[in-house]
């Protein structure tokens, strides 16, 4: 587990926690994915080229920001598992990844996951799934009443 954290002024920011799961080739990210932390994602992309997993996953249903180095990373971590002959799944995306890549447009990394349908149920494994409506987390990971 890779840890960061940023503030501004006395205000402690998030941190960027990034986790490996080395027998589920997946790779999951939580917190703020920008300039300072983006570097730590390519870190843990790199430990799974060296696994003989030709199948990642990457999670960042939990992202609660994402600036342009952090968006530069995703792209980058996706190249580095082509070029290693590996596919690398978004499996989940937070609301700053998915509105980033979707003004990406053509040059889109890979693709988003695409987000519940209004009135579905909650899948097993969704970011909300378990999550009474009344407390999920809207935006950019502000705790508001539904």
């Amino acid at each position: 587990m890779v840890s960061s954290t940023a503030s501004i002024g006395s205000l402690p920011m998030p941190p960027l926690v990034v986790t490996v799961d080395l027998p589920r080739a997946r790779v999951r990210v939580v917190g703020e994915l920008d300039r300072e932390s983006a570097h730590h994602l390519l870190d843990a992309v790199a430990v799974l080229a060296a696994t003989p997993a030709r199948r990642w996953q990457l999670d960042a249903g939990d992202v609660t920001f994402c600036d342009a180095e952090g968006l530069r990373a995703l792209s980058t971590a996706h190249r580095l598992a082509a070029e290693s002959g590996r596919v690398l799944r978004l499996v989940r995306a937070g609301r700053p990844i998915t509105r980033l890549i979707g003004l990406m447009a053509e040059e889109r990394p890979f693709p988003v996951p695409l987000p519940p349908q209004p009135g579905a149920r909650p899948r097993p494994g969704d970011r909300t799934a378990g999550v009474p409506p009344r407390s999920r987390y809207l935006g950019c990971g502000a705790p508001r009443t539904v």
